[in-house]
């Protein structure tokens, strides 16, 4: 622990009792006068310490306060999520009632002071007191005129309007989407002000809402001018006489397979038998790291975008196309630099060594995983045409079921929801949505990069080598124990203590596959997960039940994968590692996390654009559909094909229903009707807007069940206990996730 650290934390334990400075200083006097007001300064600072009017320090909980992020509503009314000590359970959200925000704005972290009063859902109400740090990301909104002066609106209501000076402007014109920074957050007396820093298209278009979602997420399509030179300047042919000492592998039958509209290829397949009767499973990766190297602008690029962003028809790459589609793409008959994992396997799955090193190869085929599928379901013709790997790839197919058995045997879960594939034309829209269907080939390239990646991780993690890790964390017992709730009626006994049992939610995972009723369980267990990230220790992966895990098998489009490439042949080298080593791999282990959040949240949001552009063609047609999520302001409903949108609370007609936020269920006062996760019911499509990806459902005609008291005028106005989320039902959301096939109307998959 640093000084400054030892410091504060003798600092946080002194504080449980207010105390003025000199007797604090009497009480810690090996610290230094300036060390002390520093770190009392950082404290302070931070919220966690406060000083009241006689002088005395002491920590904000004694003054009963806390910290926390403010969360904004489109009404004058908002909620504090306060922190959460290390090892505890997420606190309830506190109410901040109407003008007690401090001028907090959504996102922002904040000093609140609790007082007595409760609102009218039994959450404690607090004041904002100071507002600690501004969540300081730019937004978006629409750039309007009135009189001489001009303002942005932001696109969530969340946020206030902006005031814009003319000469703020830049080209953006009334009427555009823009991107302003906040320069002046307003006071009693003034607005806030900013200034417009990209001008992204015709408000009120999808083209412009792909834009301002990829802005905020910091996602940019075009490269700095010196990383696209030095990308440029990259020779597209391998130099053979430059590749040293690498493991010659050409002669080897290595081939890709991928989806049919992939365009970067950066992982290679092959497969051998010894003489003692195991496989040697080669898994050959693009090196990248020959062609990026550290500090270099491609590298700091590369670092700072994290990961490549996929949507519809397009893809923001982490690296340039001359390298991602060019020399680092492991193309069908030229030769190519690669980084291989040589691992020697039995028919049971378990493996014995594994070798890494540096190496040529020459991919003899570009596969598609529709190719290799027909392959091995028996197709005559692909097999005639493919009858030099037909054989190799059935045997990659027995180790496959062979590697799934073992990690299933060992308590990996097997999350296997469905995910939807949007296809679009030439002008870039959508034109056929569906499942994602996952084949045998699909199943044998992820057994195959998941034994690469352990592979590698155990070799570093054993020799205590620093390197970049994926880690997946136990869940936390809490979300458990309302999975637990939802699977009890299937007669499934989850104890929430024991999350390190994954037997348990084997057995879920098995029965939801064989019964429909079932089928929200593997969504709910999911969400009840931990969310994976990046980290510089190596704590294990919960999903996979892996010891040893780390991302090594796609440096095209991952940074962690890039640094797990760079420290592992520091390693094969005998290269002496270094505090530098350490930093950076803590440094671009926190970035890489960050990114893919980011990452996440554009290709999710951008996705919703898509399919309600799509279902826009179903307008006024009626669905099946069963309710995926409940909140108090509406419920969440989802096709049998996935697409999922929103049905608010006041089109429940016929009764009056409480949200009972415990269970997740919304209830009917008069009738008893009940709507929680799985409940089944008729929908009609109402709305779908391709600019916000909303999409609103009402119940059917007569699939919702009349009140059996007639409700009196009083009685008529919302119940008393949902008067205080009035503004949560006004929403709009959605988590459009999936849409129909192309045709008159969406198809209603049978489950099986």
């Amino acid at each position: 622990m640093q000084q400054e650290d030892m410091v504060e934390s003798k600092l946080l334990a002194l504080l449980a009792q207010p105390m003025r400075i000199d007797e604090i200083r009497h009480a810690l006097p090996e610290a230094g006068k300036h060390e002390l007001k520093d770190a009392l300064d950082r404290l302070m600072a931070d919220g966690r310490v406060m000083k009241n009017k006689k002088n005395r320090f002491a920590v904000s909980a004694h003054y009963g306060c806390v910290t926390g992020t403010y969360l904004a509503t489109e009404r004058a009314f908002g909620f504090v999520a306060p922190d959460a000590g290390e090892g505890e359970a997420k606190p309830d959200d506190l109410f901040i009632p109407p003008n007690a925000s401090g001028g907090a704005w959504h996102g922002d972290r904040v000093l609140v002071k609790l007082t007595e009063r409760k609102n009218g859902r039994g959450r404690r109400e607090a004041t904002v007191i100071r507002v600690l740090h501004r969540s300081g990301k730019e937004l978006t909104g629409a750039l309007v005129q009135r009189g001489k002066s001009y303002f942005v609106q932001p696109t969530s209501k969340k946020y206030p309007e902006i005031a814009i000076d003319r000469h703020n402007l830049g080209e953006a014109q009334v009427g555009d989407r823009v991107a302003v920074s906040v320069s002046y957050y307003g006071d009693d007396k003034v607005a806030p002000q900013g200034v417009i820093q990209a001008d992204l298209g015709e408000d009120g278009t999808m083209q412009a809402s792909i834009a301002a979602i990829l802005h905020e997420n910091a996602v940019f399509d075009t490269f700095p001018d010196e990383v696209l030179r030095e990308a440029d300047a990259i020779p597209q042919q391998v130099d053979l006489s430059m590749a040293g000492d690498r493991l010659d592998l050409r002669d080897k039958l290595i081939f890709t397979i991928d989806g049919d509209d992939a365009k970067d290829f950066d992982d290679a397949v092959s497969l051998e038998r010894l003489d003692n009767g195991h496989y040697l499973l080669g898994v050959h990766i693009a090196d990248v790291s020959h062609y990026v190297t550290p500090g270099s602008p491609l590298d700091q690029e590369a670092y700072r975008r994290g990961t490549s962003v996929y949507y519809p028809g397009h893809v923001v790459p982490m690296l340039p196309f001359a390298l991602s589609h060019g020399i680092c793409s492991l193309n069908p008959k030229v030769e190519r630099l690669a980084f291989s994992a040589l691992m020697e396997l039995d028919g049971d799955g378990r493996r014995y060594r594994a070798v890494f090193s540096k190496s040529v190869i020459r991919s003899s085929a570009r596969m598609t995983y529709r190719k290799v599928n027909q392959i091995l379901a028996g197709d005559a013709a692909l097999r005639a045409e493919y009858a030099f790997l037909v054989p190799t790839a059935e045997k990659m197919n027995e180790l496959a079921h062979a590697l799934y058995k073992h990690r299933i045997e060992r308590g990996a879960l097997e999350l296997d929801i469905p995910e939807t594939e949007i296809r679009v034309d030439e002008q870039g829209q959508p034109v056929e949505i569906m499942y994602r269907e996952r084949g045998e080939s699909e199943k044998l390239i992820e057994e195959f990069m998941l034994q690469a990646n352990e592979a590698v991780a155990e070799f570093m993690c054993k020799r205590g080598n620093p390197t970049v890790y994926r880690v997946h964390e136990n869940p936390d017992p809490e979300k458990l124990r309302v999975f637990a709730q939802f699977a009890r009626p299937f007669s499934y006994r989850i104890d929430p203590s024991k999350p390190g049992d994954t037997a348990q939610f084997q057995a879920v995972l098995r029965g939801a596959k064989n019964d429909p009723r079932q089928r929200i369980l593997p969504v709910l267990l999911l969400r009840s997960l931990a969310r994976a990230r990046y980290a510089d220790e190596c704590i294990g992966h919960y999903g996979l039940k892996a010891r040893y895990y780390l991302h090594f098998t796609s440096p095209i489009r991952r940074y962690p994968d890039l640094i797990a490439h760079r420290m592992l042949q520091k390693a094969l080298t005998g290269e002496e590692f270094t505090a530098a080593d350490q930093n950076l791999c803590e440094d671009a282990a926190a970035q890489s996390s960050t990114r893919e959040q980011a990452a996440d949240n554009c290709e999710r949001d951008i996705d919703k654009l898509f399919i309600a552009a799509y279902m826009k063609q179903f307008i006024g047609e009626e669905f099946d559909a069963e309710v995926s999520g409940v909140q108090a302001f509406g419920i969440f409903v989802a096709l049998a094909n996935g697409c999922e949108g929103l049905i608010r609370v006041e089109l429940l007609e016929g009764d009056y229903y409480q949200y009972d936020e415990q269970h997740m269920v919304l209830i009917g006062r008069h009738t008893g009707k009940r709507f929680t996760i799985g409940t089944p019911l008729r929908v009609k499509l109402i709305a779908a807007s391709e600019v916000t990806g909303q999409i609103d459902f009402a119940p059917a005609e007569g699939s919702l069940p009349v009140a059996q008291t007639p409700a009196s005028p009083r009685e008529s106005a919302l119940p008393r206990e949902a008067r205080g989320n009035r503004a949560q039902r006004r929403r709009r959301g959605g988590k459009g996730h999936g849409a129909p096939r192309k045709g008159k109307k969406p198809p209603t998959r049978k489950r099986k």
